[in-house]
């Protein structure tokens, strides 16, 4: 899913407010991260995954398939029900071949992408030759006991600024321009 929604782009900012590697918006985010004037998590990429986990496990449990909770996702799990409920069926072929106006490209086109990426990411040697994956990048999640200067946060890092921001995306702008405190 990150792979359709932004290409893995840490920076990837949707026209219409979504963030992250797994285009959370606003208002989806709050129920399970935080966002505040310092830190928005949906740029979090560990934490935008677990957020994300436990959002298509309750779109699982709404829709009952794996075709309509992962569309879900890009749609809206409430939006695909009420479409389940007028079509009368659960299935997505079936329902893509009814769709409405209300239902546009990207989500009639979401689950097939998906399991395109699904498809290349199983068989990338087949499709790419010889495939070399990055290492996982090790790192830890520290809460704070008070609040953290930019500058404060920067020594953790032995004094690299841009090693700082790279390990810590979800920390706003207004945070490394010194205007507000890490809460």
């Amino acid at each position: 899913i990150p792979f359709v929604e932004s290409s893995f782009n840490y920076r990837a900012r949707s026209k219409v407010g979504a963030s992250g590697i797994w285009q959370f918006m606003r208002y989806t985010a709050k129920e399970r991260m935080k966002l505040s004037a310092s830190v928005d998590e949906r740029n979090d990429p560990l934490r935008a995954t677990r957020a994300a986990a436990d959002m298509l496990k309750q779109n699982f449990k709404m829709l009952d398939t794996w075709p309509l909770a992962v569309t879900g996702y890009n749609h809206g799990p409430s939006g695909v029900r009420r479409w389940v409920r007028k079509l009368g069926t659960k299935d997505l072929t079936e329902m893509l071949s009814k769709r409405s106006r209300r239902f546009g490209f990207a989500s009639a086109n979401f689950f097939a992408s998906f399991l395109a990426a699904v498809e290349v990411e199983k068989n990338a040697s087949k499709y790419f030759g010889k495939v070399y994956w990055q290492q996982p990048q090790q790192g830890q999640t520290i809460k704070l006991s008070k609040n953290v200067s930019h500058k404060e946060l920067v020594k953790w890092f032995d004094g690299d600024l841009e090693k700082a921001k790279d390990h810590n995306r979800h920390i706003r702008k207004a945070v490394w321009k010194g205007h507000l405190r890490i809460g």
